[in-house]
């Protein structure tokens, strides 16, 4: 049990710079980070009974097991096409999908095109994007953490699309797209 708690541990420290964006998009726009499933899709009427998970921002969706003893369970997504996290095997939603939900893991979705700040493994900010589905573009916004909590953090906006067989990633600059300045790993591609 004590090993379950510390993979949790782990993985919201290296979600971590996404929960700081969360926040900081909170206190400007007042959306909470923490949502209902039917955020984006209010006439959905399965979305509105699902009470048992939740939208992290717009990019993850978390659907904790409540039934003891349960291994596995049904997960309501809304529209658009969700990736697990730990399996990283594509649901087309709007619809109810059975998966395996052992103890040592929380079930995560990702939505297609996400684009999620993330700590890598040099405690640096990587880009965790979610691979679009073909003919769609997806994105994401970033706020770094400046520390000092004084100054008014930039907003960084971020286009992942598909071109061909793979995803590319680009920063919206003044001067139009530019590179990003972190590692870009791409997830959902398989």
């Amino acid at each position: 049990m004590l090993e379950h708690a510390r993979v949790a541990l782990l993985e919201r420290r290296r979600l971590l710079p996404y929960f700081v964006t969360l926040a900081h998009l909170a206190r400007r726009t007042g959306a909470p980070y923490v949502r209902p499933v039917w955020w984006g899709a209010p006439e959905d009427r399965s979305l509105r009974d699902c009470e048992d998970a939740f939208l992290l921002g717009d990019s993850l969706l978390v659907a904790p097991v409540l039934d003891p003893g349960a291994g596995r369970r049904a997960v309501q997504l809304p529209p658009g096409r969700w990736y697990d996290t730990a399996t990283e095997e594509a649901y087309e939603g709007p619809a109810q999908v059975l998966v395996d939900a052992p103890l040592s893991r929380i079930p995560v979705f990702a939505r297609a095109g996400a684009v999620v700040p993330v700590r890598g493994a040099d405690d640096g900010l990587e880009l965790e994007v979610w691979a679009p589905a073909r003919g769609r573009t997806g994105g994401g916004l970033v706020v770094r953490d400046a520390g000092d909590g004084w100054d008014e953090p930039e907003i960084e906006r971020y286009v992942a699309r598909r071109q061909g067989r793979r995803v590319v990633v680009t920063r919206e600059g003044e001067d139009g797209p530019v590179e990003p300045s972190c590692p870009v790993r791409v997830r959902g591609l398989g």
